[in-house]
């Protein structure tokens, strides 16, 4: 099985991991940076851009059935790319994170910072 990673980073370790022991994923395809860069900047306007959807479904031509895809992004995009990939019986995912928030004061200053940790990887799934 192949794993294709639409994210705007690249898979850790861990999730690597994952995707060998969970879903026998052998190989991770990233998509190549001009379409990662449209990925990640998908315009604010009132309708998503078909020009980049269709990239996106180009690049998951030579998918198969059973195939993954780890895919998170701007929320109307992501909606059309799953819609797609369970249509095309191919295994969508997304990220499952535990966020661990810090926070340090100074006077009337006050700095958080998050630290994101995967827990696991979750199937997008039509509602019953």
């Amino acid at each position: 099985m192949k794993a294709y990673c639409l994210l705007n980073h690249e898979l850790t370790e861990n999730q690597e991991k994952e995707l060998s022991s969970k879903y026998n994923c052998t190989k991770i395809i990233y998509p190549a940076e001009e379409l990662k860069a449209a990925w990640s900047q998908i315009p604010a306007v009132d309708r998503i851009d078909r020009n980049v959807i269709r990239s996106v479904t180009d690049w998951l031509d030579g998918a198969e059935k059973g195939d993954v895809l780890i895919i998170q992004g701007e929320f109307g995009s992501t909606f059309m790319i799953v819609d797609y990939a369970l249509r095309k019986e191919l295994i969508p995912l997304h990220a499952v994170t535990k966020r661990v928030a810090t926070e340090k004061r100074d006077g009337e200053k006050v700095q958080r910072q998050y630290i994101f940790e995967h827990v696991c990887f979750r199937p997008y799934e039509y509602y019953d």
